[in-house]
């Protein structure tokens, strides 16, 4: 990520991705499935350098390996840009998932997927059990897999389309709060100690 370029400018766009997804003949994941995996991975606390993000994307995607240097570029990018984000904590992180032009059902179809993408990475990375979790991310998690089972009825109305906007945005602040949860924010150490920040 270049110096001027901010992460919202260097994550690949839903449609990117699942153009990657479709180069590498994967047929076990979507877009949003991998963005969430990748979310929760490091919700619950994990880095990964370049090489091990892209075999657990490998390993997700159902391929032995890449076909394209492009798609690890764009997995690497996808990797800098979200944690990027997710550490700023000034809210600027968002779920990828497929613009409003889809039918309700498959952005609601999505938005399941990028949960179930989210509680595979942050389960497989967590380590934690309910007795470790308090009981506000015991609650979130348990939405979270309610959401993964999202069926909406396919009539596009304005009250579904409310509805999956307020699930949207519920699991764009869960996932920031759980990031946050076990992420503490570290203070800058080359700052010393009393020094005014301009």
């Amino acid at each position: 990520m270049s110096a001027d370029q901010s992460p919202e400018e260097f994550i690949p766009e839903y449609y990117e991705i699942s153009d990657m997804l479709i180069a590498e003949d994967s047929l076990t994941t979507n877009a949003g499935e991998l963005h969430g995996l990748l979310c929760g991975f490091l919700a619950a606390g994990a880095r990964f350098k370049a090489d091990d993000w892209l075999k657990q994307a490998a390993e997700l995607m159902d391929i032995a390996e890449y076909r394209h240097e492009s798609s690890k570029l764009a997995l690497v990018d996808m990797y800098q840009g979200v944690l990027s984000l997710l550490e700023n904590a000034d809210f600027g992180f968002q779920l990828l998932l497929p613009d409003d032009d889809l039918a309700i059902g498959q952005r609601a179809e999505a938005l399941g997927a990028w949960c179930q993408g989210f509680l595979t990475g942050f389960g497989l990375q967590g380590g934690q059990t309910n007795a470790s979790l308090t009981e506000e991310l015991r609650e979130t998690l348990s939405d979270m897999e309610q959401i993964a089972q999202l069926e909406l009825d396919p009539e596009d109305n304005e009250d579904s389309e409310s509805d999956l906007m307020e699930l949207h945005e519920y699991v764009r602040m869960a996932a920031m709060m759980i990031f946050s949860e076990f992420n503490p924010q570290q203070p800058d150490e080359s700052v010393e100690p009393g020094t005014t920040l301009h």
